[in-house]
């Protein structure tokens, strides 16, 4: 009888013991490993729009060499303004460029412009031209990595991915072009406006781009590893719903309105789809937050996204022709929407940590037991070796089921008080 109880108690507490050594590394010994976040994306992650980029203090002769610049990754980007729990300030704080701390690491690899095939297919090309005198114009072009390319100088494990794309795969700079350029106040007959039949095209072919945007994230996770948190951020609306006069009307922002939503729907759907098939993945929406009072939106009364800007901006890398690549781009106000967006997300995620963690040890605890020092001398010694591993197994896994039910139910209570 007393044997049997030292061997429950041996069985849980080698069972609480594999338990703490799966626990985040800050549960068990604070301090030990950095944080490690790696942002990734298009425009809309690296900041475009929303100088100094980094890089951008040198002169232009050098800053047409330098990554960053030519990536326009903005020292204001959102990325850079994620906050982690139990790390101090900001992500831009621990960019590995510019910081050697052992607290946190940052990799910032967003790219403007960049296209689901620049994650793991192709390189992304930039073109830089500025006229520097009257004798002198300087051209050149350069090709970024793949994206995928940054785990590469990656050290140690990574704990969150940050990214958007599919934007421009969705050619939004195209149809926000379309809309400046073909005014349904220039339509006549009841035909389809020339934006409709531009959008019926992309979604006619938008089956590859759904597949190379979950390609993305399978690449991702290949990559960084399935202990890896990706968090996915939506896309805000893009126009104020009335428009803007003879620019832009009212139904070409409702139509590209509707046409984000809908685009943000389907990057849901796919997220989904792949926690389905065991990926640690979240989608964060922004909509929500940018809809606030009214909107803010471009061309609204307090837009936290800029205008269609008619003429090229000091930064820009091409400097010929019109049309600053800062248009339709988030600007600083933009950007802390949504840090606040993923920060609150990302807060999730880490309080889920904490109360699985707790549930697991509390779950694993060994029981108190008798004295047993009254147990016959005849009694074998028991020992880690003469335990079963299937009472470990069987412990380790009722401690699991029972801190996942209890999750799963704050989940519901959580959803229905938010549903209230």
């Amino acid at each position: 009888m007393k044997k049997g109880l030292l061997k429950g108690f041996v069985s849980k507490a080698l069972a609480a013991t594999m338990l703490l050594s799966l626990l985040p590394a800050n549960a068990v010994a604070a301090g030990e490993d950095p944080v490690v976040v790696v942002s990734l994306g298009d425009s809309y992650s690296s900041g475009e729009g929303i100088p100094a980029f980094y890089g951008q203090e040198k002169a232009w002769e050098q800053r047409v060499y330098d990554e960053d610049w030519l990536a326009h990754r903005s020292t204001k980007s959102w990325p850079g303004l994620i906050e982690i729990p139990n790390v101090s300030g900001k992500l831009n704080n621990y960019n590995v460029k510019q910081t050697n701390s052992s607290k946190c690491k940052w990799y910032f690899g967003a790219v403007s412009g960049a296209e689901t095939k620049h994650f793991s297919k192709s390189t992304q090309r930039k073109d830089t031209y500025k006229r520097l005198s009257l004798f002198k114009t300087l051209k050149t072009t350069s090709y970024l990595p793949k994206q995928t390319d940054i785990f590469n100088k990656v050290s140690g494990d990574v704990d969150y991915v940050t990214l958007t794309i599919g934007g421009n795969d969705m050619g939004f700079v195209d149809v926000i072009t379309t809309c400046a350029t073909g005014s349904t106040y220039l339509h006549f007959g009841s035909g389809k406006l020339k934006l409709e039949k531009q959008i019926d095209e992309i979604w006619a072919g938008y089956s590859t781009i759904r597949s190379n945007i979950k390609s993305v994230y399978t690449d991702i996770k290949a990559k960084a590893g399935a202990q890896a948190n990706i968090i996915v951020a939506g896309y805000p609306k893009l126009l104020d719903k009335e428009g803007k006069g003879v620019l832009i009307s009212e139904k070409e922002a409702t139509i590209v309105n509707q046409n984000v939503t809908k685009f943000n729907n389907s990057i849901a759907d796919i997220v989904n789809e792949c926690r389905n098939q065991g990926m640690n993945i979240y989608f964060v929406d922004v909509e929500t937050e940018f809809d606030k009072d009214g909107g803010h939106q471009a061309y609204s009364d307090n837009a936290w996204i800029n205008s269609i800007i008619l003429t090229k901006q000091d930064q820009d890398l091409e400097q010929n022709g019109f049309v600053s690549a800062y248009s339709i781009h988030p600007n600083e106000e933009g950007a802390k929407a949504y840090a606040r967006c993923v920060n609150a997300k990302i807060r999730e995620i880490e309080n889920n940590k904490t109360a699985r963690s707790a549930m697991l040890a509390k779950a694993a605890a060994p029981e108190v037991i008798p004295d047993t020092s009254a147990v016959e001398e005849t009694t074998a010694p028991v020992t880690e070796a003469a335990v079963n591993d299937e009472d470990v197994i069987e412990a380790t896994e009722a401690a699991e089921q029972t801190a996942d039910e209890t999750l799963n139910e704050q989940t519901v209570d959580e959803a229905a008080a938010e549903t209230e």
